[in-house]
């Protein structure tokens, strides 16, 4: 009697166009189950997303190029984006290795700093350093805020 041909189904289309990779965003389980990665909000571990889906490698000598508009456009809001970022740098996932400036996209740099978080010590300072740099911004927005009443008798959320 002879063998019964077996039917290989071919793989997926996205497997086999040569661009597969670019659909996927890879994290490992290590990542996923620190502390410092569960300890972080739900925006920050969105936008940490949308930075990985824009790594590229080498291909940008290692940094990732983000303009706020990206995040914006993923429904965003820019405060939520810059609270996030501070809280990622903070706890070890990334570093802000330039501001965007006009024309300029931010950049960023992927980190693993967030490794050495791995007690409750250390993930208690890296909280309490983010607290301190909310505290320093809203400080900072309260001035501004004041100093703009003082020199026109109103506010211009503009500025």
């Amino acid at each position: 009697m002879a063998r019964k041909k077996q039917v290989k189904t071919p793989p997926p289309k996205f497997a086999t166009e040569g661009t597969w990779h670019m659909h996927h965003v890879i994290f490992f389980d290590d990542q996923l189950t620190s502390p410092a990665y569960i300890a972080l909000s739900a925006n920050a571990k969105e936008v940490y997303t949308i930075l990985r889906m824009q790594y590229k490698g080498a291909y940008t000598g290692d940094t990732v190029k983000c303009p706020y508009s990206t995040f914006v456009e993923m429904k965003l809001r820019r405060e939520t984006v810059a609270r996030a970022l501070e809280q990622l740098e903070c706890y070890g996932f990334i570093e802000i290795t330039r501001g965007g400036l006009e024309h300029k996209p931010s950049e960023y740099k992927l980190s693993e700093k967030w490794k050495i978080l791995s007690n409750p010590e250390e993930l208690k300072k890296a909280d309490a350093k983010f607290r301190e740099r909310l505290e320093i911004k809203k400080k900072a927005k309260d001035y501004k805020k004041a100093f703009m009443e003082s020199h026109t008798g109103r506010y211009h959320p503009v500025w």
